[in-house]
């Protein structure tokens, strides 16, 4: 295929998904930092400000039930850093709500839809779009497009003789479109291996769960905070010496994450234990547990690369942001010449 060809299928599959990726680049650099970058924008409601004895994750389950009648929680996030509050997902007849539990008291200092939480509404922006299987269709659209522009640009650029510095270097001295040209083509070589990881790390995030069973809507009997905490005391049984990520309760079960940063940042010892008449049905720890996300998602997160991996994928989504202003701005200015062009000739 000639240079041609490929600058072609470069720019027609970046036209064509530039708007998703722009809100690929713009949740994820949300969801790099996720527990702070949600404590500065919302410090009233994510923020423990309580002076009253910590509430048990029974009790929170509680106060955010009462807090939205006709919906019961479906999973409950415990505080990630000293300071943070219990964050409650619930599901009922009008869908999803959230709410975030004070652990200091049990206040209630945010409650409603995704959008009253703002980097949760990233991450299911991010994930799926707001859009179920039909979202994550098109976000695996989205990273495999990602994947061929990453490919076809480099294959577009890849230079036959000279010196790649010559080939890479910007001439601040030309016309804006001149410098706009080249500034897309620079950081798009530089960036285009790191877009292509993170292209087939989130196609490997999004396939399990999209060829995957939909999740049984939760249907359990209201549990009591006594009953949440003795199944929660059981499983941490389990993992002694691990500190509580999350829980779901569905049915008769709470199924409980323990972090096991011993495995990898990201990855989670899992015990399930029955609500009534507790016992446990089975403890799994992370290195034994084969899902797949557990170990993509540190990968797809940095988490897996220290403190630098975040920061590296920052400078990514950063670039993936210039990329997808500058190539469609290109497309517009090109298009703008051309019907100028156009006027001159017929007016000559």
């Amino acid at each position: 295929m000639n240079r041609a060809r490929w600058l072609r299928l470069h720019k027609y599959i970046g036209l064509a998904m530039a708007a998703f990726l722009l809100v690929q680049a713009t949740t994820g650099m949300l969801l790099l930092y996720r527990g702070p970058v949600a404590r500065w924008i919302d410090p009233a409601g994510l923020v423990s400000h309580g002076t009253a004895p910590d509430i048990s994750a029974g009790t929170a389950v509680a106060r955010a039930e009462r807090a939205l009648p006709g919906f019961a929680v479906a999973r409950l996030f415990a505080p990630d850093v000293e300071g943070a509050t219990y964050l409650a997902e619930l599901t009922g007849a009008q869908g999803t709500r959230y709410a975030s539990v004070d652990p200091a008291g049990g206040g209630v200092p945010r409650k409603g839809s995704v959008w009253a939480f703002p980097v949760e509404a990233a991450l299911q922006l991010h994930y799926r779009l707001m859009a179920g299987k039909a979202g994550m269709a098109v976000v695996l659209l989205n990273a495999l497009a990602l994947l061929a522009i990453a490919g076809t640009g480099l294959a577009y650029w890849w230079p036959k003789k000279g010196p790649i510095s010559k080939q890479l270097s910007i001439r601040w001295n030309l016309a804006f479109r001149l410098v706009l040209r080249q500034l897309h083509r620079t950081v798009g070589v530089l960036m285009s291996v790191l877009l292509g990881f993170m292209a087939v790390t989130g196609s490997l995030l999004v396939v399990p769960e999209l060829i995957g069973a939909d999740a049984p809507a939760l249907q359990r009997p209201a549990a009591s905070a006594p009953a949440i905490d003795r199944a929660l005391a059981l499983a941490q049984s389990a993992f002694p010496d691990s500190g509580l990520r999350d829980f779901r309760l569905t049915d008769e079960r709470l199924v409980a994450n323990f972090h096991a940063p011993e495995r990898n940042p990201r990855a989670v010892h899992r015990a399930i234990v029955t609500l009534t008449d507790p016992h446990i049905v089975s403890a799994t720890r992370a290195e034994k547990n084969g899902a797949l996300w557990m170990t993509v998602l540190p990968l797809h997160t940095g988490n897996s690369f220290g403190m630098i991996g975040p920061m590296v994928l920052m400078l990514v989504a950063l670039a993936l942001l210039t990329l997808t202003l500058s190539g469609p701005l290109m497309w517009w200015q090109a298009q703008a010449m051309r019907r100028r062009s156009a006027a001159r000739k017929q007016m000559a």
